[in-house]
């Protein structure tokens, strides 16, 4: 009991690292959003470096240091509560290009212990992918191991692989729809509508198509033996085309979606470099927490079946 009780604490904790983390730019990222507009503002931290000083045109001004080492005049239109007494701040700002300082639109709180990188585009948007790329990657192990124990089938013919075959491929969908979801929601703030058929979008499509025929081929035959050497034989011809649709597909072709064939900036979203510690920290405990649901929920399955085979023995 008590690691079902950690694997929900452990989710949970996560989830809520990942959400209540805040997002926060550097000076650098500030002053490339000032080009592209002028008014627009995004969450910045840095840390005081003196006392508040009367401004000319009205308001207060601080002297900041980002997190990068990079200072800067800090604008305030009044002076900050306990503006002798902290050490930094997380506020909204914008550069102004004229009077070449930050402009501070709201305090925020207090200068966070650590936060997650400002990501042009994506901004707080972009914790989604706490969720959405552990479904993705479970489908991935869900419909490889169903196509294991689909092989494990023809070898011995044991129904108890065939079940378990099929338990994973239902799993594995159920993860197919969550992160064909996650992703739509995703791609309505970023792309503007939430289905574009981008490549992956379509890839993963493709696939909700090839399982949903699994079990429709299923429904179709009614002796179990037969039933269950078509299913694995169908199995491993769909398991085999997974590897192409989640990895080699949307990377060859151009797309929306990052690491795309036509990307020249993000690159695949957990590639070396391409994402900050933290946050690869938090997606990897994520995704290592729905591992541990997974098997859970794959035991969970065999024990129902287990009680159904019982009760079919002992039914008069």
């Amino acid at each position: 009991m008590w690691w079902k009780l950690l694997l929900f604490f452990w989710i949970a904790a996560f989830s809520a690292v990942g959400l209540v983390t805040p997002i926060a730019g550097s000076l650098t990222e500030l002053s490339m959003i000032a080009q592209w507009s002028a008014e627009k503002a995004i969450p910045v931290k840095f840390r005081t470096a003196g006392e508040p000083v009367s401004a000319e045109d009205g308001g207060w001004v601080i002297r900041g240091t980002d997190k990068h080492g990079h200072d800067a005049d800090f604008h305030f239109s009044a002076i900050p509560e306990n503006a002798g007494t902290r050490d930094g701040y997380l506020a909204t700002a914008r550069y102004d290009t004229t009077a070449h300082r930050v402009e501070v639109v709201e305090v925020l709180g207090e200068y966070p212990g650590f936060s997650f990188p400002f990501i042009p585009g994506l901004e707080e948007r972009a914790k989604i992918i706490f969720f959405h790329v552990p479904m993705a990657w479970m489908t991935v192990v869900a419909f490889l191991v169903s196509m294991w124990f689909g092989i494990q089938y023809l070898r011995k013919k044991d129904l108890e692989d065939d079940f378990r075959s099929v338990a994973s491929a239902g799993l594995g969908l159920l993860f197919c729809v969550l992160a064909t979801t996650t992703g739509s929601l995703w791609a309505k703030f970023n792309w503007g509508s939430f289905w574009n058929w981008d490549p992956r979008q379509t890839s993963i499509f493709v696939l909700l198509l090839v399982y949903g025929a699994y079990f429709a081929l299923r429904s179709a035959v009614e002796i179990e033996e037969k039933k269950a050497t078509l299913s694995a034989v169908y199995n491993i011809i769909a398991a085999a085309t997974v590897p192409f649709f989640i990895f080699i597909m949307p990377r060859i072709m151009p797309g929306l979606h990052p690491g795309s064939a036509d990307d020249n900036s993000a690159g695949p979203v957990v590639s070396s470099g391409g994402m900050d510690a933290i946050m690869r920290f938090v997606l990897y405990s994520m995704l290592g927490g729905f591992l541990v649901l997974y098997g859970w929920l794959m035991r969970i399955q065999g024990r129902l079946h287990r009680i159904k085979l019982k009760r079919a023995e002992l039914a008069p």
